[in-house]
């Protein structure tokens, strides 16, 4: 179900766009909406390469946003990574974290500045497909799906516009809508994975649009459902249910120097949220600590910041923070957080590997009408990053370590505390770059 006013934001966005200037290539923030954006690390002194319309190989090429083939104006570009972790500190089974492949098709041109595009990408994993196989509950279908959406979109840029329709990750959280295939840490925030449980942000289907309003500052709106769709247990696809906005802004972009500083503020409004568990989760098994039920209409607020600059040894670091506050007005719950990361290059040669360090504090806080106080839950992470000898930065391996901690009414916090280890390997046909 698609509501009259989500056409109507959509129009207005892409006429806005139209009219506004020609910006340099990659030279404001990407839109949420563009998955070029999102295979560019945090804060990145060197924003992804357009995926089409640059002089560039016919046939196959291997680019820094994976495979790519081109015959003439149409482009496919494709990607995928599997995470596979070993011995986790409970002692549990060994797992597949994500086991995931996308795709992207350029089609030729339609006007001199706009091409059309189809856009998906599936995770085997989320569905447990290695355990159950295909045919068994846990095979192939709805759940699966991550992202598939039509876009209309700059013919050499897709970070200068964008207009898709179907499913796609909510622009909110900057967190969100870095590439999982390329995260410091192994799972997100404890705040936004909190989020994502519950069916909010994270894939939702919908319209978004996206686009550069000047060299330093760029735009993101979406109507959406704000509830979950294609991969909940149950879907939500009430379009107009939600609507977001996203501002982005890159403050310094001095390349020569290896310094970038980005600025990012969003809003989004979203109805009818009735009996919703909202779970308290451990930073990386994901473990329950618990859980609080939500209900009525929420208003989301977020900020985030990232800089990048030469530290010890002029090898570069990344300072980066990101806080989301909601508010349900039905239950009276307002459930706030957020988090601070440190990383720093040690090592970057491919005789022997690239080595990242980095440190990482969470924080949420929960007050709600019926549990009579405030629960309150902490993170902090310890890790290491290591791309692997001569494999051209696509084979990493990953160690992490996490303390939970968690206090508040026992009708909301049931564990209070934890830790967690885990050692992971990382295959993927994009670099892990994280600077």
């Amino acid at each position: 179900m698609i509501r009259k006013s989500g056409f109507t934001a959509l129009m207005l966005a892409i006429t806005s766009a139209a009219s506004a200037q020609r910006i340099p290539e990659g030279s404001a923030a990407s839109p949420a909406t563009s998955p070029a954006g999102r295979e560019s690390p945090p804060a990145s002194t060197m924003p992804s390469e357009a995926l089409v319309g640059l002089p560039g190989q016919q046939g196959f090429n291997l680019t820094d946003d994976g495979g790519r083939y081109r015959i003439g104006d149409l482009s496919w570009t494709f990607w995928g990574y599997a995470e596979r972790v070993f011995n986790p500190g409970d002692g549990s089974s060994d797992i597949w974290r994500r086991f995931r492949q996308g795709s992207e098709i350029d089609f030729p041109r339609v006007t001199a500045s706009l091409r059309p595009a189809f856009v998906y990408e599936f995770d085997l994993a989320d569905t447990n497909f290695f355990a159950n196989g295909v045919g068994n509950r846990g095979g192939v279908g709805r759940r699966n799906l991550e992202n598939v959406f039509v876009a209309l979109q700059d013919a050499n840029d897709p970070s200068a516009l964008r207009a898709l329709i179907g499913e796609n990750t909510a622009i909110l959280s900057r967190e969100d809508n870095l590439s999982s295939g390329n995260l410091p840490t192994v799972n997100r925030s404890l705040i936004l994975e909190e989020h994502n449980g519950a069916g909010i942000f994270g894939p939702q289907t919908g319209i978004e649009s996206g686009f550069v309003l000047s060299p330093a500052l760029s735009i993101g709106l979406a109507v959406l459902d704000g509830r979950g769709s294609f991969n909940q247990e149950r879907p939500r696809y009430d379009v107009g249910n939600s609507f977001s906005g996203k501002l982005a802004s890159t403050l310094i972009d001095d390349t020569a120097h290896g310094r970038r500083l980005t600025f990012g503020i969003g809003v989004d409004d979203t109805k009818n949220f009735h009996d919703q568990t909202f779970t308290l989760l451990s930073a990386i098994l994901q473990r329950r600590i618990g859980a609080v039920i939500v209900n009525g209409d929420k208003l989301s607020g977020e900020a985030d910041a990232a800089y990048t600059f030469p530290a010890f040894f002029g090898q570069p670091a990344t300072i980066e923070a990101e806080a989301i506050v909601s508010h349900f007005d039905g239950s009276h719950t307002t459930i706030g957080g957020g988090y601070a990361m440190v990383q720093h290059q040690i090592l970057a040669s491919d005789r022997h590997g690239g080595l990242d360090l980095f440190g990482r504090y969470d924080v949420v806080s929960i007050t709600t009408a019926s549990s009579g106080g405030r629960a309150a839950q902490q993170a902090v992470r310890l890790g290491a990053n290591y791309n692997l000898p001569y494999s051209s930065r696509r084979a990493n391996l990953h160690v992490e370590y996490a303390h939970n901690y968690a206090n508040g009414p026992v009708a909301i916090v049931q564990a209070r505390g934890s830790d967690e280890f885990i050692v992971e390997l990382r295959f993927s046909l994009q670099p892990y770059i994280r600077h």
